[in-house]
């Protein structure tokens, strides 16, 4: 008969899975990242030399996230921890407080790129960015200042992978720029690039691409439209002729089905972040599945 486990392997066992995590690769550095897309441009830049997990999916709202302790557990392990900033993630600064890892690499994504500060994208504590817009990453230009950031912190945490994590980089952008000249060149043949945003995620996007957002339904997160303000949306798309409203899938679809019956615009969903909608796994194919959508129900 097989012996019982011992008090001290136990102990051994669990502190084993404490220090290192189950999923981690051998010899990799460990990072945490707060979003699904920084989660794939460390993959990109790190390949086999990272193992990296995102706290977020795409369908949680990141203004709001609930931290769990097991968030808390993964920072403790990490050698670095990838955020956006800009007053995106207001839980950032008391997950890294609470998982008291002095040795943790902390990247402010954001640093270094101007926000957009337009009207119905500012926000305040319950979900307005005092900031700015911090939705970023969707203007590819800005996302390369991003990963420009995250390969500099890898190389300082691992510089015997130094060329590795140089030549990724310089791939990566190169797609980058590839893909930007393809929507700019498709985008241009649009006569009409109008839309309705149902949350104030995409003026990045719309100021790389030629996109005119002509109103928001919800004006800041966490805030339902008054009646007034879908009034006037509702005369708005009537007068202008607009044919799309953008929605997301993490939002409720109440609203934009309501304006749809009222105007007969279309309702279409995108994504801001990977993975939230089939066929986005990764960024840039998040990119083209955005831009497909919109070129699809805005042409003539």
């Amino acid at each position: 008969m097989a012996k019982p486990l011992s008090y001290t392997l136990i102990l051994a066992f669990l502190l084993a899975v404490i220090v290192f995590p189950v999923d981690a690769k051998p010899d990799t550095t460990i990072v945490v990242t707060t979003l699904s897309v920084l989660q794939d441009y460390v993959q990109q830049i790190g390949r086999e030399h990272v193992t990296v997990t995102s706290l977020i999916s795409g369908l949680e709202n990141g203004h709001s996230y609930a931290l769990k302790p097991s968030d808390i557990l993964a920072v403790r392990q990490a050698h670095m921890f990838v955020t956006i900033g800009a007053g995106l993630e207001v839980w950032a600064k008391q997950l890294v407080e609470s998982a008291q890892n002095s040795t943790l690499e902390v990247v402010v994504t954001s640093k270094g790129i101007s926000l957009l500060r337009n009207t119905g994208s500012i926000h305040t504590k319950g979900g307005k960015h005092t900031f700015g817009n911090p939705h970023i990453w969707l203007d590819p230009e800005n996302a390369k200042s991003m990963i420009r950031q995250i390969t500099t912190r890898l190389i300082k945490l691992d510089r015997a992978n130094r060329r590795d994590y140089l030549a990724n980089q310089a791939e990566y952008l190169r797609e980058l720029d590839t893909l930007q000249a393809d929507i700019k060149r498709r985008v241009k043949k649009l006569p009409d690039r109008r839309f309705i945003s149902h949350h104030p995620a995409w003026p990045y996007f719309a100021r790389r691409f030629g996109f005119k957002i002509v109103g928001n339904i919800v004006e800041h997160s966490g805030a339902e439209p008054s009646a007034k303000h879908l009034s006037a949306l509702v005369q708005q798309i009537k007068k202008t002729g607009i044919k799309v409203i953008v929605s997301e899938p993490q939002l409720n679809q109440k609203i934009p089905r309501i304006l749809s019956d009222e105007t007969g615009a279309r309702v279409v969903t995108l994504t801001a972040m990977p993975g939230a909608l089939p066929g986005t796994n990764t960024y840039t194919s998040m990119l083209r599945f955005n831009v497909s959508t919109l070129l699809e129900t805005l042409s003539p």
